[in-house]
Parts: structure tokens; C-alpha cells; sequence
């Protein structure tokens, strides 16, 4: 009997060191997985953070997207340009006693900034009305070369109080005053500066007279349009030109 249980014994014992064996190689034929990021239990960052869902935007470093730099970029690049300012001298009318951008001073106190008007012509230049739209009232100054030197300090008026039909009259009576026609002028307008008024490509004007100071002026233009005015005229010792010097008014063509 002891033979017989030593025997069992001594199997036993071998047959449980066979069996570790045979596990110990098993766990050795399996490889274990490198703790790169690259197994089953996900991906992490640099940081050991969670991985960022869809593709991170990419920034300038100053932590704006590159998305948003370009939005910017593209609303500088659509702004509205800034106009710039047209300066320069503008053509001088040879003998005139007034030009462009001067101001004119009556006696009186009343002021005149010549800030646009009409270059009338045949040849050359025979008259100009400028306009002061910021006189106290309207205004209108009406020149010729020399030798005259006088100017004709105006207000407008109603054409229809002058014109019956369409051709400027022989004489008119305005105001309790008869005026007589004194030159009648087929014309060709320029305009120059700021606020003159658009008579078209050409134009019949016709000046007239007082017994005293008091001044008509009749401008009809080929499309049909008329303008009137009506004021004193002015010697040289009734009213002070201050030169503009440089203009800074650019003709309206």
C-alpha cells in the first residue's frame, strides 16, 4: 500500500508541474499590448486628454482662428475707399474782375462766395453768372470783361413774370420800373464749380436796363428752361473782391 500511494503521489506532483509548464509557455506565446494610444481603450493627446472630435481649426497663436483673420481680411479689403478731394487751380478767366471761389463784399455787408456758375461764350468768354448758395439769400453775380468793371449783384426771379411766349421782350415792365432790352446774345454755357444750374448745350440771354441802378437778366436755353434775375448794378467802389488764391472747386463736366 505505501508503494502504491507514493506512486499516485509522485504522479500527481508531475503531472501539475507539466501543466505549469504548459501554461507558462501559453503566456508567453501571447504578446502584450503597448501602451502607445494605439490599443482598444482609445486615443489621448499630448496632454492626456480626451481626443478633440472633428478636425481641430488651426489659429494664428494669438487664439483668433485662421477663419476669422480671413472674414477680416476680406472686410478691409470691401471697405469703401475714402473719396479724395479734387484740388487744383481752376481756368482763369482773363479780365474779369472776379473768378471762382473769390468773395465778394458790398458796401452794405452782405457777402458772396462764388461758389460755382456759367461761362458764357461766343469765341471766348463774353459773360459769366456765378451762383452763392451761401449768401444770406440766394444770389447770383453776373460779370463781363473789361473794360467792365461793374458787376450785377442779383436775386432770382420768376421767368414767367418776364417772358410772355418764349423770346426774351423788347422791353418788359417789372415791379413798377420799365427795363429795355439792351443785348440779346446767342450763347454757349459752361458750367463750373458747384451749383450752377444745367441750361443745356446752348442758350439766349438778353440784358436789360433801368433808367437807374436796377438790372433784368434773361436766360432761355435750347430744351426749353428759362431762369431770370434781378438786381442792381455795382461800381467798382460799391462792393470788395477778396481772392480765393487756390480753388479747390472742380468743373461740373
Amino acid at each position: 500500500m505505501s508503494f502504491l500511494l507514493a506512486g499516485l503521489i509522485i504522479a500527481g506532483t508531475s503531472g501539475a508541474v507539466a501543466v505549469g509548464r504548459w501554461l507558462s509557455r501559453r503566456r508567453e506565446g501571447v504578446s502584450e499590448p503597448k501602451p502607445d494610444g494605439t490599443g482598444t481603450g482609445g486615443t489621448t493627446d499630448a496632454t492626456g486628454g480626451p481626443p478633440a472630435s472633428g478636425t481641430p481649426a488651426s489659429t494664428d497663436g494669438t487664439g483668433s482662428s485662421s477663419s476669422d483673420t480671413s472674414k477680416k481680411d476680406a472686410a478691409k479689403q470691401g471697405a469703401k475707399k475714402p473719396v479724395k478731394r479734387v484740388e487744383g487751380p481752376h481756368q482763369h478767366l482773363e479780365g474779369f474782375p472776379c473768378q471762382l471761389g473769390d468773395v465778394l463784399i458790398r458796401l452794405t455787408g452782405e457777402e458772396a462766395w462764388l461758389a460755382g456758375g456759367l461761362v458764357l461764350s461766343e469765341e471766348g468768354p463774353v459773360a459769366a453768372l456765378f451762383v452763392a448758395p451761401d449768401a444770406v439769400h440766394d444770389c447770383a453775380i453776373y460779370v463781363r470783361p473789361q473794360p467792365r468793371e461793374a458787376v450785377f449783384w442779383m436775386q432770382p426771379l420768376d421767368p414767367g413774370a418776364i417772358l410772355v411766349g418764349g423770346e426774351p421782350p423788347s422791353s418788359v415792365e417789372h415791379g413798377g420800373i420799365r427795363f429795355d432790352r439792351a443785348r440779346r446774345l446767342p450763347l454757349r454755357p459752361r458750367r463750373i464749380g458747384v451749383g450752377a444750374p444745367d441750361v443745356g448745350d446752348a442758350v439766349v440771354l438778353a440784358e436789360y436796363s433801368s433808367a437807374g441802378a436796377e438790372r433784368l437778366l434773361v436766360m432761355r436755353s435750347t430744351s426749353g428752361t428759362s431762369h431770370a434775375y434781378r438786381g442792381e448794378e455795382l461800381d467798382p467802389s460799391a462792393y470788395e473782391v477778396i481772392p480765393s488764391g487756390r480753388s479747390t472747386l472742380g468743373d461740373d463736366d
